[in-house]
């Protein structure tokens, strides 16, 4: 049986005295899209960096690939991380380094290439490609510092595709981007899934940007996963003004569920 990508049990995380998250159990299932919703200070953050490796929960167990990350070493976990696409939120990155939009992007190549090793000619072909593919090739040159924010968002996600990951992590990656680019990024989105079959987390605020392809969604709140199933399901005005504490409207367009905030206060 092919074991989850992602598989978390007991699984708590402390800081400063404060629980931060508490999930009992939940498992990410290989090739599934899975998105993450909830408000600020939910765990999203937290839960998609035990994904990643890079973050050990204060109890329970966390297995990605089968692999257990309490059983394998720091070359174990480096190997397992090449295989990882990740996105953090754009203010999670150190933004002040001196090095140019493509040079980002090419860090992602490291995982393909091995630490030592230059890059070559199909890996270069991959960091240009998905710099077209993205609009960022005319700022080849620039530095990061001097990116718009939406322009910084988009070289980190080509830094993560540029991996060719197994497993794809974004938080909130539509976040600076404009409506055009929204638009597409869930496009990208849905046309990645397709073609690899890559297993995706995806943390949002907008329900919207949850690609049509989302087969689960994941409802949280004070750390925990209050719901968890298909968007139906789950993204229902009841459901979302029971997290959010207002009312929500929910409409469905092109097999997107947005929803929206509506006047009339807390509940």
């Amino acid at each position: 049986m092919t074991p989850a990508a992602v598989c978390l049990r007991e699984v708590t995380v402390v800081r400063a005295g404060r629980r931060i998250l508490d999930i009992p159990a939940l498992d990410v299932h290989q090739g599934e899209c899975l998105g993450v919703v909830g408000v600020n200070g939910a765990g999203k953050t937290t839960l998609l960096r035990l994904c990643a490796g890079l973050l050990r929960p204060t109890s329970g167990a966390v297995w990605l690939n089968g692999a257990s990350l309490a059983a394998i070493g720091a070359w174990g976990l480096t190997r397992l991380r090449a295989a990882i696409g990740y996105l953090p939120q754009a203010t999670d990155y150190n933004a002040h380094l001196p090095l140019t939009l493509e040079e980002v992007v090419a860090m992602g190549r490291a995982g393909c290439t091995g630490l030592l090793r230059r890059l070559g000619p199909a890996d270069r072909e991959c960091v240009r490609g998905w710099m077209e593919r993205l609009g960022l090739a005319p700022l080849a040159g620039r530095t990061f510092p001097t990116l718009s924010g939406g322009e910084q968002q988009k070289v980190l996600l080509a830094r993560a595709m540029v991996q060719e990951p197994g497993l794809l992590l974004l938080d909130e990656p539509g976040a600076n981007l404009d409506l055009d680019w929204k638009a597409r990024l869930v496009g990208l989105l849905e046309e990645v899934v397709g073609a690899t079959g890559v297993t995706v987390v995806m943390v949002s605020h907008e329900t919207g940007l949850l690609p049509a392809c989302c087969t689960r969604v994941a409802l949280m709140r004070a750390g925990r996963v209050l719901r968890l199933g298909r968007p139906a399901e789950v993204l229902t005005a009841d459901a979302l003004a029971d997290v959010y504490g207002c009312p929500i409207e929910v409409a469905e367009v092109q097999g997107r569920r947005h929803a929206v905030a509506s006047r009339g206060g807390a509940r």
